[in-house]
């Protein structure tokens, strides 16, 4: 290889909860905040760089550090972390933050695998496509898994790769119909050995892997194959890996070909080159990616802690999946869009039940235990909850009947939201933060089908400020309005003598904040 092989950092002892942070982290082929990053090699890496301040961390994403599973003070100021002094502190099982001196780094000399520095040369490209991050793939499999069967199949996996290409998610390239059947098959005789017509979750990592790698050779061999005979000669190989930024020597060349080509007979299949490429560059996938959230199918884990098995006797816990959300979607966009008064009262009646035109959050979360299972997530209710208040008129703590239609709006899509990109931590969803790509992703995840331009329109109406970056909480709200734009208007029977004293018109003709006749609603 032409390119000289940089010093790997080597991190050992941590023995909490975020011991995952132990392991040797390559250095990535661009520096963060002008000094070198690195990052391991696992299905679920994690990264270690500069914040561009006072600090290195380790996190399990590169961004502005604030939030990591470690940190140590750059002193002396260094371009490598293993020349500063201080200790890495680290947080203990009780979230306590403190200097652990069993915590060490240290330089190591870096892999001069071929394929390792393939890898890390596209690490980043992976990552922006969302293929390598646990929270990405959640996403992707709870959008594909619609019915929450654990299998998908290859019509409903190429429907995927469409809708992502189409909304700029993904690249063109990544929608090679060949490509992507051999990748398919290769997948769905993975992990379980089974050679079915479908996809388990088990095996859903290891598709995402061979879609990308498979596409990435077949676009490069394509214009190398000039026989279109799906067979690759070793100066063909050369020359496809040079295409790839690696220059192979002859020796390097012959080693890796004769690898594939066991039976020497001078040519390899296509489709064995790539799963070859593939499993050398990502060996690892990641089948346990999709742990369930705490509020809904880990509720028996929690109980059990606390009450032992017989607190869960008696106790079903149903998995959610797309399908129980669009089930309860449907009939309440309807009655949003209907304005059926006679329902909408008899929903507010049950809401507020001691009739003082206002609820609090208390009866927002009875009302939703009652009535709506799959929304009775705690941080979404939240967040939908505040999120009302917030666009409402009313300077207080309550939402009033004026805004029910904004409140099951926002109960609805907040709690589809949350599910479905795992935001589990209330104060962390509503600071996360989502580049523009992250923004194409989720559209197409959560249904909307939208082209790449305006895509990019909807994130800038959204970004005011111009930074690049929109908080997860304006995303869930914006996404609520696009969906169902009549809950944004005020809840009123227009017909004389209506009822209840909230609910009179002279009160609703103004609209509220988040209705299109107010401009700081507007988003």
């Amino acid at each position: 290889m032409a390119d000289k092989v940089q010093d790997a950092l080597k991190v050992q002892g941590c023995q909490t909860k975020y011991k995952l942070i132990n392991g040797t982290y390559e250095r990535l082929p661009g520096d963060h905040n002008g000094k070198a990053a690195f990052v391991t090699r696992d299905a679920n890496p994690c990264y270690c760089f500069h914040t561009g301040k006072a600090r290195w961390v380790i996190s399990k994403r590169i961004d502005d550090g604030q939030r990591c599973y470690a940190f140590r003070k750059d002193d002396p100021a260094s371009d490598v972390p293993w020349n500063c002094t201080g200790p890495w502190v680290m947080a203990n099982d009780q979230n306590e933050w403190s200097p652990d001196a069993g915590v060490t780094c240290s330089k190591v000399p870096g892999s001069d695998d071929l394929f390792i520095r393939l890898r890390l040369s596209l690490e980043d490209e992976m990552t922006k496509l969302g293929l390598v991050k646990t929270d990405n793939l959640k996403q992707l499999w709870r959008r594909l898994d619609f019915n929450g069967n654990n299998v998908v199949s290859l019509a409903e996996f190429d429907k995927l790769v469409v809708e992502m290409t189409q909304g700029g998610a993904w690249p063109d390239w990544l929608n090679n119909k060949p490509a992507l059947m051999r990748a398919f098959t290769k997948a769905k005789a993975g992990i379980d050995g089974k050679r079915d017509d479908f996809v388990e979750k088990c095996e859903f990592h290891d598709l995402l892997l061979n879609m990308f790698w498979f596409n990435k050779l077949y676009s490069i061999y394509e214009d190398i194959d000039t026989d279109h005979d799906r067979r690759i000669s070793q100066a063909e190989f050369k020359q496809g890996f040079k295409k790839l930024g690696m220059n192979l020597s002859e020796d390097e060349a012959s080693k890796v070909f004769n690898e594939i080509d066991t039976d020497h007979g001078g040519m390899v299949l296509f489709v064995e080159f790539c799963a070859y490429v593939r499993k050398r560059v990502n060996p690892d996938d990641n089948p346990a990616f999709d742990t369930d959230i705490v509020s809904g199918e880990k509720a028996g884990q929690t109980i059990r802690k606390k009450l032992g098995n017989q607190g869960t006797a008696n106790l079903v816990v149903k998995k959610k999946n797309v399908k129980m959300f669009d089930d309860v979607e449907a009939p309440i966009k309807k009655l949003i869009t209907d304005n059926n008064q006679e329902e909408l009262k008899k929903m507010w009646q049950h809401l507020d039940f001691n009739g003082n035109n206002v609820v609090s959050l208390a009866e927002i979360d009875k009302f939703v235990v009652e009535s709506y299972e799959v929304l009775n997530h705690k941080p979404a209710l939240m967040r939908a909850y505040k999120r009302t208040i917030q666009d409402g008129h009313d300077d207080d703590e309550f939402c009033h009947k004026k805004d029910f239609k904004a409140l099951l709006g926002n109960i609805f899509y907040f709690n589809k939201l949350f599910w479905l990109f795992d935001s589990v931590d209330d104060s962390d969803a509503k600071d996360r933060r989502m580049t523009a790509q992250e923004f194409k992703i989720c559209l197409v995840n959560a249904g909307m089908k939208v082209n790449e331009t305006r895509a990019n329109q909807y994130f800038k109406e959204i970004d005011k400020n111009g930074g690049g970056f929109i908080l997860f909480d304006e995303f869930c709200a914006w996404f609520a309005q696009k969906s169902c734009p009549e809950a944004m208007t005020a809840f009123i029977e227009d017909t004389p003598g209506g009822w209840g004293t909230q609910g009179s018109p002279a009160q609703g003709q103004g609209g509220y904040a988040g209705s299109p006749q107010s401009p700081q609603g507007r988003r």
